[in-house]
């Protein structure tokens, strides 16, 4: 009969997360790795296998859980500026929490190991594609319902939003400030609004 685990795997990703986002991919020993998850060596490699594996495993569990509240904010009631705003102040909370930034900084070391993982290169960009068309079908509906000029190139556009939410990321990761992180915001906002900037 197979033993229960002593501990919860979703509790695990996310000290994972945190001691990737903290140290990134290449800093994080394994003394770090087994003080930050809080549990022992063999656990670590029998349930997660390698620290890549882990690290892989870390990195998919965030994004995919930050593209379902994506997804999510689809389908709730509101303007699509007014939507946008919301997903880009819900990504600058978290980036103003010391404790939930360190998860979010993961994102950044995903990107530096990318270029030396194919399989992590892959699911980036399978991810940003997904991240891309999401705010495709928000802009879509929103040209739809007379909210968006009709000049705007609504697919640059949505690459633009998917880049400037990973750009806020990095902004964060070397210190900008929350007052700072909503202004660029702002500016993001105003390319959406008529009578501006043009893509």
């Amino acid at each position: 009969m197979a033993r229960t685990k002593a501990f919860d795997t979703n509790e695990v990703l996310h000290k994972a997360m945190s001691v990737f986002g903290s140290r990134g991919y290449e800093g994080a020993t394994l003394p770090d790795l087994i003080t930050g998850l809080g549990i022992a060596r063999q656990s670590l490699y029998d349930t997660y296998g390698t620290k890549r594996d882990l690290f892989l495993t870390a990195v998919k569990y965030y994004m995919d859980r930050k593209n379902r509240d994506l997804q999510e904010l689809m389908d709730q009631p509101g303007t699509v500026i007014d939507k946008v705003e919301q997903a880009f102040t819900t990504m600058i909370r978290v980036l103003a929490d010391p404790n939930l930034r360190r998860e979010c900084f993961i994102i950044s070391s995903a990107i530096e190991q990318a270029p030396h993982d194919e399989e992590l290169a892959a699911y980036m960009h399978e991810n940003t594609e997904q991240v891309e068309q999401a705010f495709y079908k928000m802009l879509e509906s929103g040209m739809e319902q007379g909210e968006l000029s009709l000049d705007l190139n609504i697919r640059d556009l949505s690459r633009f939003l998917a880049h400037e939410r990973i750009a806020l990321v990095f902004a964060a990761k070397l210190g900008m400030d929350e007052q700072k992180l909503v202004s660029i915001m702002q500016i993001v906002l105003s390319v959406m609004k008529p009578g501006k900037g043009k893509f």
